[in-house]
């Protein structure tokens, strides 16, 4: 009998530990997901399948973060840090990006679909799959250093 009990106690310790560090990844993102929303900095932190549609998020801090499957459409956004990110199949349709700058980031699959990207910096930005067009562009600095005027008054 106490060889049993002390197997059973040995799985219930180990399913205990398994289910606890299944569980880091999510408290990971939930502590990001908060810093977002309290600080207005996420620098280094990770974040997917966030919705942050229509959110008063102006000047946010996302240096070298890692945003996966993230809505950020129609949210505010103006003068945001996004350098040096790593965004993948992310929304910004939309969203008020003025002055926002992506330097250095890494955008695949991204949408700037109606996006306000006057003022906005991708100098160095690597941009695979990412749709540009109906955003609005002036004094736009673009992945190869070019100014896009497009859509200057």
């Amino acid at each position: 009998m106490q060889i049993h009990r002390s197997q059973t106690g040995r799985k219930a310790a180990f399913l205990t530990a398994a289910l606890f560090a299944s569980c880091i990844p999510a408290l990971a993102e939930s502590e990001d997901r908060s810093r977002v929303r309290m600080m207005g900095n996420c620098k280094e932190c990770s974040l997917s399948d966030q919705d942050f549609a229509r959110g008063k998020l102006t000047g946010i801090d996302f240096t070298g973060a890692a945003l996966q499957r993230t809505r950020f459409d129609s949210a505010r956004l103006s003068i945001s840090i996004f350098s040096r990110a790593d965004l993948t199949d992310v929304s910004f349709e939309n969203a008020d990006l003025t002055g926002a700058s992506f330097v250095g980031s890494r955008l695949k699959n991204v949408s700037f679909s109606g996006a306000n990207l006057t003022g906005a910096v991708f100098e160095g930005a690597s941009l695979e799959g990412t749709t540009l067009e109906g955003a609005i562009r002036c004094n736009t600095q673009m992945a190869d250093d070019t100014m896009d005027n497009s859509d200057c008054r």
